[in-house]
């Protein structure tokens, strides 16, 4: 009798724990956000919804399982809350002792949720599980890091959370973490010290604000989509293409606006991409004649030079070879660098493939979008799962860059540069073989809406070839 009213009595303590704890937690959703507080008002976590926390294709990501953001001065005394419904917001009100207060204005739609503190100082701002980068392999585990990022002076520095040291840093924009698609930054009432803890191994982000002083604070749980960020602050696009320089973002958000705009006429993003695709070297076309007229000059420059150079190479060594060649560049009036111009093809081109590469590789309107047999477009296609693991490039069987490299094998076994002899021709066909090769290994892990866009330009260019040699 004695044991069965202790076991009544532990599962009421452990019935009233529950219960209270349920109670302690404060829980609010709207069309793009569901946030989770404690009973103290520190922010435990929150789920970010891209386009919306309802309707079709529903994108999701959660910051933090716990602690997200936790707010210095909360650990000791009774708290009491309140909230209210406003016309197009929700208002939290979180009252401690010594009047410590905060308030948190949550829209009703939108990532952009202020804080308003009193009586209390500093912030902590971390991630979790839910966070963690997707191990992937080869290359492609390069694009799934999350990494620290803050604003000063306008200008974003990013940091892996894994460095070998952590980072204080005054800040006077925003300051967070991120991932490909998705982002947590806040920014303090003024400018602060922020220390960013970074460790070898390290998964989890960790951002510690003190003396920031009572004020109002914003903060941002949502997508890296360019008309998204801009329309919660000015700044915070300054996170789009972060790692480039200014005209090559210039170039990512024109692309992104392309691919947009094609969007809207063609039902699927895989045809968008291929459409991209097909208009960029169209529009690229007049700068591709430039370019191969500079190629042509400097394959008739090479042939007429190439029977005495290599006489020269044979007969000649050092600096007196040195000497027969430039000799023989002025006797034929040919600059020494004159193999420059083929360069202006490159110059054009790698710009335009930056670009398009960040802007698919960040495109959150091709997660989880698929394509014929690709079931992700922000991921390798995985046709199927190999029985083994393949040092480099994991166990996915993935289709795409094999089709991708086959079209530049083709392309360049019909690539007949006019001027050339047989044997330059054979030295400038393996080199475009092997730079097919370097590509292959480069984009093997790369998200397949990448290597969809690479893939179209290669058959572009099959095509060219067949219509010139027709």
């Amino acid at each position: 009798m004695r044991g069965l009213f202790a076991r009544v009595i532990c599962l009421l303590v452990i019935a009233w724990g529950s219960s209270g704890a349920l109670l302690a937690e404060t829980r609010v959703t709207t069309q793009s956000l569901r946030l989770t507080f404690d009973d103290r008002g520190n922010l435990d976590s929150a789920i970010a919804c891209f386009p919306a926390c309802s309707g079709e294709q529903v994108r999701l990501q959660q910051f933090a399982d716990e602690g997200l953001v936790r707010v210095n001065g909360t650990s000791s005394g009774s708290w009491t809350a309140s909230q209210q419904r406003l016309a197009t917001l929700y208002e939290l009100t979180f009252q401690g002792p010594a009047g410590a207060r905060l308030t948190w204005r949550i829209p009703e739609q939108g990532y952009l949720v202020e804080l308003e503190t009193a009586g209390v100082d500093g912030l902590s701002l971390g991630s979790g599980a839910s966070f963690r980068p997707r191990e992937a392999a080869g290359f492609g585990n390069w694009l799934e890091q999350s990494r620290y990022a803050f604003i000063h002076q306008g200008n974003v520095r990013q940091i892996g959370l894994d460095e070998d040291e952590s980072v204080t840093s005054e800040i006077d924009g925003w300051v967070g973490y991120r991932n490909r698609y998705w982002t947590a930054m806040a920014k303090p009432p003024r400018p602060v010290q922020a220390r960013l803890e970074s460790a070898p191994g390290r998964q989890d982000a960790e951002i510690d604000i003190e003396r920031s002083g009572a004020g109002a604070w914003s903060f941002y749980f949502g997508p890296i989509e360019p008309n998204v960020l801009k329309r919660a602050d000015a700044e915070l696009a300054n996170l789009l293409y972060a790692g480039l320089w200014f005209w090559l973002r210039w170039i990512c958000l024109g692309l992104f606006h392309l691919l947009a705009g094609i969007k809207l006429l063609i039902p699927s993003w895989g045809l968008a991409i291929m459409a991209m695709s097909l208009i960029v070297n169209i529009l690229m076309l007049p700068l591709s004649r430039i370019a191969d007229r500079f190629q042509q000059q400097v394959n008739e420059t090479e042939a007429r030079l190439a029977p005495e150079l290599h006489r020269i190479k044979k007969n000649f060594k050092g600096e007196e070879q040195a000497a027969k060649i430039l000799a023989l560049y002025k006797t034929e009036r040919v600059h020494p660098l004159y193999s420059l111009k083929s360069l202006v093809g490159v110059a054009v081109v790698i710009p335009v493939f930056i670009g398009a590469f960040d802007m698919l590789a960040e495109n959150i309107h091709l997660l989880n979008t698929g394509f014929l047999w690709i079931s992700d477009l922000s991921h390798p296609d995985d046709l199927f799962q190999l029985p083994f693991r393949l040092p480099f490039f994991g166990a996915e069987f993935n289709l795409l860059p094999f089709l991708m490299t086959g079209l530049s094998f083709i392309a360049s076994m019909l690539h007949k540069p006019l001027a050339l002899n047989a044997e330059l021709r054979r030295k400038q066909v393996r080199n475009m073989i092997l730079l097919a090769l370097a590509f292959f290994v480069l984009f093997y892990t790369f998200p397949a809406g990448m290597v969809l866009y690479w893939t179209t330009n290669n058959l572009i260019s099959v095509i060219k070839s067949l219509w010139a040699r027709r």
